[in-house]
């Protein structure tokens, strides 16, 4: 069985080369070549690329969406996904956009049914996201003509994953309509749903449960939810107490929340046990990161802290001036975080202290790709910027 390796930032509850089969890497490698094609770069959500890109970097191009004949750009919340020198990205002008990774140039855009606020997925050839009005496309990723397309009965607020397997190919995506999908990559076709009791905006991570590969996922009913990939069988929840809106990184079979309710969480996955627990009382949007010490979360208090992955501990606090809604990421040495002030800020792994910060001059809600040194960021102006 294979994970797909290296799912948008979320309204909330309250309304190429791919990874091994674990979805790990050497995270603190340079000289590789990846590409980023999920929310956080893996299968597992942990916010890790294989290559070093550290500041300061330049801006290498820009691609302005929309906004013609005087009206003023849609806003980007999504996360861009980069797959085979592709970079894929939706907006809230229900256009869906296909950019060549080395000069910003349009390859194809297509018109949606609705606004697109959450990432996307590559693999194969196809694109997979959903957009606000509640359908699921399929594209082909070097033309964009539709592979297949379903209705789900809620807006999708929350990004893809994807499982490749020899018994199938599955797309998983969480819809208003409380139900989790699980489709056929290929088809299309409706493999299994599974009902929950409130929204689900959150990108479900794929994670080793007892040996055996399983879909979690938060839901704003406020249970983590670790079901089997083919929908057979007992799955199980954890009750966590308040809304999950974003992704658990998983890493060693611990997956690692920052939760609505003001808590950072690390469980275990195939016991649904509590390993620690953090209050901090902010209400976290942002999708933890994870690697071989640390986790890493961004957060509405407008800091991002470093805990031991352990023992919960807080290892350093980097503080920015304003809120931090984008999932930080990590590239080498350096951690990558968008901030509500309109900053990229490149911090260092170690010690948390920044090490250069760029203003695009727009609010970033939108999380960092990084492919073949080139790190993909998007603006609430309804800019892409590159940097290299």
């Amino acid at each position: 069985m294979a994970i797909i390796g290296p799912i948008a930032l979320l309204s909330g509850c309250g309304s190429s080369e791919n990874r091994s089969e674990t979805g790990k890497s050497d995270e603190k490698s340079s000289g590789k070549i990846s590409d980023w094609p999920l929310f956080r770069g893996d299968a597992e959500m942990q916010g890790v690329s294989p290559e070093n890109v550290s500041g300061p970097l330049k801006l290498a191009w820009s691609y302005e969406s929309g906004g013609v004949d005087g009206k003023r750009r849609p806003p980007i919340e999504a996360s861009p996904v980069i797959h085979d020198g592709i970079v894929f990205v939706g907006t809230l002008g229900s256009e869906f956009l296909a950019l060549n990774l080395v000069d910003g140039s349009e390859i194809w855009k297509v018109e949606t049914e609705g606004p697109t606020s959450a990432p996307a997925a590559v693999y194969d050839g196809v694109v997979y996201f959903g957009d606000t009005y509640g359908f699921v496309y399929a594209l082909d990723a070097k033309t964009g003509e539709q592979v297949w397309q379903h209705e789900t009965d809620g807006k999708i607020e929350g990004g893809v994953n994807i499982l490749i397997s020899e018994e199938a190919s599955r797309v998983f995506i969480g819809s208003h309509d409380y139900f989790l999908y699980c489709f056929d990559a290929e088809s299309g076709a409706v493999l299994w749903k599974e009902e929950t009791g409130n929204y689900i905006v959150s990108t479900p991570s794929i994670v080793n449960s007892g040996g055996t590969e399983a879909v979690s996922f938060g839901g704003c009913d406020g249970l983590l939810y670790i079901l089997p990939v083919d929908g057979q069988g007992a799955g199980r929840e954890v009750e966590v107490g308040s809304y999950i809106a974003n992704s658990a990184a998983v890493r060693d079979g611990i997956a690692y929340l920052a939760h609505n309710g003001g808590e950072v969480i690390a469980i275990n996955v195939a016991t649904g046990e509590e390993v620690w627990k953090n209050v901090t009382g902010a209400e976290y949007i942002a999708s933890p990161a994870v690697d071989e010490s640390h986790v890493y979360v961004a957060g509405p208090d407008k800091r991002l802290v470093a805990y031991d992955r352990v023992m919960g501990k807080e290892s350093w606090a980097f503080r920015a001036p304003r809120s931090l809604d984008a999932s930080p990421v990590i590239a080498g040495d350096t951690i990558w975080q968008g901030g509500m002030d309109g900053r990229l800020y490149a911090v260092n792994r170690e010690d948390g202290k920044e090490l250069w910060n760029f203003e695009i001059g727009s609010q970033i809600k939108a999380s960092p790709a990084v492919s073949r040194g080139t790190l993909v960021v998007c603006g609430q102006d309804g800019v892409v910027y590159a940097f290299r």
